[in-house]
């Protein structure tokens, strides 16, 4: 279920989700646990999907995206940069 929530958060923006489940990821990533996806697209669309997350951080475990400078863990909008996610937004729920 939770993939099928991202699917449709994601689907009104130009991106392409270019992992689900598999592929390479950290150590207990939320996407082994079938609970994330990540998107690709222009800079312009990967920047609106992360500020469609921010501004609704509570419905999200994670949102990634390094150039934002801002980022959702567990719910809670933090400062900075979460490291390798420049090409892509990461998303968790």
């Amino acid at each position: 279920m939770p993939l099928t929530w991202l699917f449709n958060f994601v689907k009104p923006y130009p991106v392409r989700v270019s992992s689900t489940s598999g592929g390479a990821h950290v150590h207990g990533s939320y996407h082994y646990m079938h609970r994330a996806l990540d998107v690709v697209g222009t800079p312009a669309a990967l920047m609106r999907v992360q500020q469609a997350a921010l501004a609704r951080p509570l419905q999200f475990r994670e949102a990634f995206y390094d150039p934002a400078n801002r980022y959702v863990k567990n719910g809670v909008v933090r400062q900075g940069r979460i490291g390798g996610h420049v090409d892509h937004v990461h998303l968790a729920r």
